[in-house]
């Protein structure tokens, strides 16, 4: 499947229709990902992703307000509202309900490009997805699981391995300790390209600001519909 050659014209001025769960076209993914960033490898990937993405994984609310407090507190409330409408999505989400965790990667690549429209976007995802922790920590759940998580890798990592189970249904995350300063995350996830930089961006965004972690990809299978992961995380 090829993306269609980048455009700086919209042939329509209408918010496109949601999505939701429905299987979508090459033309509407190649339409999408020419919204999102006007390089064409970028493009090409980001329609790729979103045409294989499996429906049946659905993500929390939650996120989704986030990333408009995010994009507003940067931009403007205006800014937010323009994502959402280029993004076909839902204009209001309720915090604990599940939505298709497509529509939020919709709202995911728009807002990474808006945030950060000079960086490659595999790097504005990263950004961006440093965000994603202190969006579920400040969430009822988050708060809820904080006193737990302590401020050390050791106790953070492996409930955030849990709260992602929580989050985002479909995926399937496992953390262990395998040593004072190193653990291994397994997880089933979406088949994505640039999973990894999410995956980074959101445990970096997880550390106290005295803690530098390397994370390494061991590796990366297929399983059934979803990707394998097994990362290792140092510290």
């Amino acid at each position: 499947m090829t993306a269609m050659p980048p455009t700086t014209e919209r042939t329509v001025d209408t918010p496109p229709a949601s999505w939701g769960e429905a299987k979508i076209t090459v033309a509407q993914a190649n339409e999408f990902a020419r919204s999102v960033t006007p390089v064409r490898a970028e493009q090409e990937t980001v329609a790729r992703n979103l045409l294989l993405f499996p429906s049946t994984i659905k993500v929390r609310g939650i996120f989704f307000e986030g990333v408009s407090r995010i994009v507003a507190d940067s931009q403007g409330p205006g800014a937010m509202a323009g994502l959402v409408a280029k993004a076909g999505i839902a204009a209001k989400t309720t915090a604990f309900r599940a939505y298709p965790h497509r529509d939020f990667y919709k709202l995911y690549y728009l807002a990474a490009r808006l945030l950060y429209p000079t960086a490659p976007l595999p790097e504005g995802l990263r950004n961006t997805a440093r965000t994603f922790f202190p969006i579920f920590k400040s969430s009822m759940l988050g708060r809820t699981m904080s006193a737990l998580m302590g401020d050390r890798p050791t106790t953070i990592l492996p409930l955030l391995a849990r709260a992602y189970n929580v989050s985002v249904e479909g995926n399937d995350h496992k953390a262990e300790l395998a040593g004072k300063t190193t653990l291994s995350w397994r997880c089933d996830v979406e088949p994505v390209e640039w999973y990894t930089e999410t995956f980074v961006g959101i445990i970096e965004g997880s550390m106290p600001a005295d803690v530098k972690v390397r994370i390494t990809v061991e590796e990366r299978a297929t399983a059934g519909a979803l990707a394998r992961y097994r990362f290792r995380i140092d510290w």
